[in-house]
């Protein structure tokens, strides 16, 4: 956590060791008010939370004194003496000293400082006066930035990100620190604020951070490929989350979906950690509650009957398998990235945030190819770069590196791609700068230094291969983006007309499609001057599978590895495979076609999860170089 911070003492744990002490003074004449004084325990110590407890006895009894007098002396009907007694009660003012709160948490430069104020009771209710103490100064607004807000720095960050990639540019990291840091700070405020709840009445934000805002929070931030010093950002919204599910979570009203989205988002956000444990442990709770009550208010999810609920709940128990590569946070994931057009929206809305609150000119610019000279300098890259290479062209937001890079060694359903995935090295190249920036910042925060992301075109980080000191294991190209399935111009021209596939690649040879016979030729010879190397093709599209392998084969120097488990009959389910099957396209069955996956469990891309959760069959074929 951050210097300052002299404990990591999580809320949900604060909400359960804590205890409630009532107190309760009467007298005939005056009843102070009654107080619940919260005790909460850090490493056995007991901490005040309430401005009351560290009053001394001496300093209550003698405001008790002066309060008892002046409700006696109101009571007679002396109001003369009920006002001097009043303004001397007045000028009592309350010191309490730093030394005496032991809020870790807290850095504040002034004491604390309270006046008495009383509450004259009626006759009909006995007469009396109570009392309380009132701040008079509170450091936790001092200097504060009215403006700062979470949500909005978070929204500022990302659109920061995507108004810089936009014109082509790296984003200055030195700003993005900046807005990085008032985040830090505003998470502090707020964290100050909830610490100083009861000695600061109404110091709480309320609203900022609620519902599902401190998980789109963290999402919002790891698409900006933040990745916060010692994952303080990270964990302080997971632990607003967790308390926010306390709050609301069991609630009717909070659908068993509304806390499925929460988690989800910090798995799509590769948040991991005991803070984000700890928000599992308690979604896990709120779902239990919601499935033992059943009811249709709490449980409405007509729009996915696929939720398993009970697998849910179990995955994010015990040994924690819920996270990023969960099939949910990947669906989720897949959902975000194939969305175009409320993608695109949402991207243009936060970089018009940035633009207009902090104007394009706000981040200085970096070329895009300011690092080209030593961007494949394998000896910075890669603590040893003669180990084995595993690489993906098109690699995306990176999940699947992202996965692999962290798998036991072995884990395949064929024997034809048998790694050790913990003895290798990994590189993925995209020239989307999102999702390398997404990538980077997850595999930061995972210490991964075995694994490496460059935006590059396909074809230059392929020639660039050829120096690597080590022998280069595996290549894959993994769900390129598709070109548009037309059968002639007119089909062309009337699908883009009407908004269909607008945002694809024109046709296969355009040279807009990714995988080119040049950039399969450049793979084969980097393969052949390297030991066992192959390349892994995957596509959820027939005909883009099909026309992949028959360019590998007839015109890129590739055969193909023949499989046990292949594939012997193909259900056209999409449209697409309709249509192709239809004009007599060839068939993704044969030897050449694995039915099964070839990568572990960890290694599936986003893509491939959504086509298995959705019944949709996946192309698989493996090359080696020809002798």
């Amino acid at each position: 956590m951050m210097s300052g911070r002299k404990y990591n003492a999580p809320i949900i744990a604060l909400l359960l060791l804590s205890f409630r002490v009532f107190a309760f003074v009467s007298d005939s004449s005056c009843h102070r008010r009654r107080t619940y004084t919260s005790l909460h325990l850090f490493e056995n110590e007991v901490v005040a939370t309430t401005p009351m407890q560290l009053l001394s006895a001496e300093k209550r009894n003698e405001i008790d004194i002066l309060v008892r007098q002046r409700s006696e002396a109101r009571w007679d009907g002396d109001y003369n003496r009920a006002d001097e007694l009043r303004d001397v009660i007045d000028q009592i003012c309350v010191t309490i000293s730093l030394n005496q709160l032991q809020y870790s948490a807290i850095d504040l430069e002034n004491d604390l400082e309270y006046k008495i104020v009383t509450t004259d009771l009626p006759r009909s209710q006995g007469g009396g006066s109570t009392w309380e103490l009132q701040p008079i100064n509170n450091p936790l607004f001092n200097n504060a930035k009215s403006e700062d807000n979470v949500l909005q720095l978070a929204h500022a960050a990302l659109g920061m990100v995507v108004s810089t990639s936009e014109r082509g540019v790296d984003v200055n990291e030195e700003d993005l620190d900046r807005l990085v840091s008032r985040i830090e700070a505003r998470l502090q405020t707020l964290q100050q604020r909830k610490a100083m709840g009861t000695f600061f009445p109404g110091t709480a934000a309320a609203g900022e951070l609620h519902g599902r805002k401190a998980a789109d929070a963290a999402f919002w931030l790891s698409l900006a490929g933040v990745n916060a010093r010692d994952n303080f950002i990270y964990d302080e919204l997971a632990q607003v989350a967790s308390e926010e599910l306390l709050r609301f979570g069991s609630n009717k009203s909070c659908r068993a979906k509304d806390v499925l989205h929460i988690v989800e988002r910090f798995a799509m956000a590769g948040v991991t950690g005991s803070s984000v444990h700890q928000l599992y442990n308690v979604a896990a709770d709120c779902l239990e509650v919601k499935m033992m009550n059943n009811t249709s208010d709490s449980v409405d999810d007509s729009d996915d009957d696929s939720i398993d609920y009970n697998n849910i709940i179990k995955s994010l128990r015990g040994d924690v398998t819920f996270g990023l590569h969960s099939d949910r946070s990947l669906l989720g994931l897949w959902r975000f990235s194939t969305r175009q057009r409320k993608q695109r929206v949402f991207f243009e809305n936060a970089a018009k945030h940035f633009d207009g609150r902090y104007g394009k000119d706000a981040t200085r610019l970096h070329s895009i190819n300011d690092d080209k000279s030593d961007k494949y300098e394998w000896s910075k890259l890669f603590k040893d770069p003669t180990r084995p290479l595993v690489v993906d062209v098109g690699s995306g937001m990176g999940v699947s590196l992202l996965g692999l890079a962290t798998a036991a060694s072995g884990a395949t359903h064929e024997e034809e791609i048998q790694i050790d995935w913990n003895e290798c090295n990994f590189i993925g190249v995209d020239l989307s700068r999102l999702g390398i920036r997404f990538a980077r910042g997850v595999s930061k925060r995972w210490e991964l230094d075995n694994l490496k992301f460059v935006v590059d075109p396909a074809e230059e980080c392929i020639e660039r291969l050829s120096s690597y000191p080590g022998p280069i294991k595996l290549a894959m190209i993994q769900f390129p983006t598709p070109y548009r399935y037309t059968e002639d111009r007119e089909d062309v021209e009337a699908s883009v007309a009407q908004g269909y596939n607008a945002q694809l690649p024109e046709d296969s040879e355009s040279g807009c499609f990714m995988v080119t016979e040049k950039l399969l030729r450049l793979i084969q010879e980097v393969l052949s001057r390297k030991e066992d190397g192959k390349l892994l093709v995957q596509s959820n599209c027939e005909d883009v599978a099909v026309r992949m392998k028959n360019i590998a084969e007839t015109r890129a120097g590739f055969k193909s590895v023949e499989f046990t488990n292949s594939v012997t009959a193909l259900d056209a389910v999409t449209q697409r495979a309709q249509r192709w099957v239809a004009n007599g396209g060839d068939r993704a069955i044969g030897k050449s076609f694995s039915s099964l996956p070839l990568l572990p469990m960890v290694g599936r891309t986003e893509t491939e999860v959504a086509c298995s959760l959705d019944g949709k069959p996946v192309h698989r074929c493996l090359f080696v170089p020809r002798d």
